[in-house]
C-alpha cells in the first residue's frame, strides 16, 4: 500500500515537470488563476489504504499561494503526508501542485470537502470529491473479494451463543458446588479425627500425644502427612481448650486473627501460626518438609504447649494467693 502511494506521488510530480497532462498554456477555456483537484489512487479503495489526492494551482509567477494544510480541515479523513512541487510555465505563469496522502479506517462513501485556495487576493474553491471505501474479505487471500458497503450494524445474538453462555454459567456453578463439597467433606473428616473422650486434661493429653509422635518419628513408624495431621490436631485442640474458642473448626488465618486479639498468651503467635501453616501445606498441598524441619516442628509444638500451660498455672496460683 505504501509503495502504491509513493508511486502515485512520483507519477504526479513527473507529469507536472514534463508538462504532460497538465500543460500550462493559455486558451479560451483556461484562466489564470485556476484550481483543479484529482484522485490519484486507483479504485477500488479499501479500508486503511493510503489515498493520494492532487491539488493543481495555476497562477502568475509573482502571486502568493495559500492552500489547506491543517489536519482538521480534511476530516473524516486522516492526513498522513503532504508534498508540494512548483514548476514554471510559459508567459509568466506557474503551477503549484500539492499531493495529499490520506487514510480512513471506516467503510462507506465519504465526501472530501472543497479545498479553499487563495491566489494573490482571489479565493478559489474546488468541487467536493466523493471517495468510496470498501472492506476486504478474506484479508490474506491472493485476490480478496470486495464486500458491499454497509452502514454500522448491531451485533446479532445467535441462539448458539446464548446456549454457550448459559452452559458456561451452569458449568461454573457446578464446579463451584463440587469444590465446596470436597472442602466440606475434608473439614468434617478432620473434625471426626479430633474427637476426644470427655473429661481428659488438655495439657496431659496434648503432651502425651506429641511425645508418642516424637517416638514414632524417630523410629520412622509414621509418614510426614500423618505427623503433621497429628501436630495440627493437638495444637488446635489445646489452644481451643485453654483460650475457650472453637479452634478445631477454624482456619489457620482465623486462629491467627483471634490469637492476636488476646493479651493472655505468652508464646509468639507467629511461631504457632508457622507450624499450623506448614501442617496445612503438608495435608492439602502434599508438601514434604525435611526430617530436620519435621523434628523441629514436633519439638516446637511441645515447647508451645508447655509455655502456655506454665503461664496459665502461674496465673491460677496468683489468683489463689489473692483470694
Amino acid at each position: 500500500m505504501r509503495f502504491r502511494s509513493v508511486a502515485a506521488v512520483f507519477l504526479a510530480l513527473f507529469l507536472s515537470a514534463s508538462g504532460i497532462g497538465h500543460a500550462v498554456k493559455p486558451g479560451p477555456d483556461f484562466s489564470i488563476p485556476s484550481v483543479s483537484r484529482s484522485l490519484l489512487t486507483q479504485r477500488p479503495i479499501t479500508l486503511g489504504d493510503p489515498i493520494d489526492v492532487a491539488l493543481n494551482i495555476y497562477h502568475k509567477k509573482k502571486d502568493s499561494v495559500a492552500f489547506p494544510e491543517e489536519a482538521e480541515y480534511f476530516l473524516p479523513f486522516i492526513l498522513k503526508d503532504m508534498t508540494v512541487k512548483k514548476s514554471r510555465g510559459k508567459e509568466n505563469t506557474s503551477k503549484t501542485m500539492v499531493v495529499y496522502t490520506f487514510t480512513i479506517f471506516d467503510t462507506g462513501t465519504f465526501t472530501l470537502p472543497p479545498f479553499e485556495t487563495t491566489v494573490g487576493e482571489e479565493v478559489i474553491e474546488t468541487e467536493p470529491l466523493e471517495i468510496s471505501v470498501l472492506s476486504v474479505l478474506p484479508k490474506d487471500g491472493e485476490q480478496p473479494a470486495l464486500k458491499d458497503i454497509v452502514g454500522p450494524y448491531r451485533p446479532k445474538i445467535r441462539p448458539l451463543m446464548i446456549l454457550i453462555i448459559l452452559s458456561s454459567i451452569i458449568g461454573a456453578a457446578a464446579l463451584m458446588y463440587f469444590v465446596l463439597k470436597i472442602i466440606t467433606r475434608r473439614k468434617s473428616e478432620f473434625i471426626r479425627e479430633m474427637e476426644i473422650p470427655e473429661g481428659v486434661d488438655p495439657y496431659e493429653f496434648s503432651i502425651m500425644e506429641l511425645n508418642q509422635l516424637k517416638k514414632a518419628f524417630i523410629i520412622h513408624e509414621s509418614g510426614t502427612r500423618s505427623i503433621y495431621t497429628k501436630i495440627s490436631f493437638v495444637l488446635r485442640f489445646f489452644i481451643g481448650a485453654v483460650y475457650h474458642f472453637n479452634a478445631p473448626q477454624m482456619t489457620t488465618g482465623e486462629i491467627r486473627r483471634y490469637m492476636r486479639t488476646q493479651d493472655q498468651h505468652t508464646v509468639s503467635v507467629s511461631e504457632l501460626v508457622d507450624i499450623l501453616k506448614r501442617s496445612d501445606l503438608v495435608k492439602f498441598a502434599k508438601e514434604q518438609p525435611g526430617e530436620k524441619q519435621t523434628e523441629d516442628d514436633i519439638t516446637g509444638s511441645i515447647w508451645i504447649i508447655n509455655e502456655i500451660h506454665t503461664s496459665f498455672m502461674k496465673t491460677e496460683e496468683q489468683a489463689t494467693d489473692d483470694v
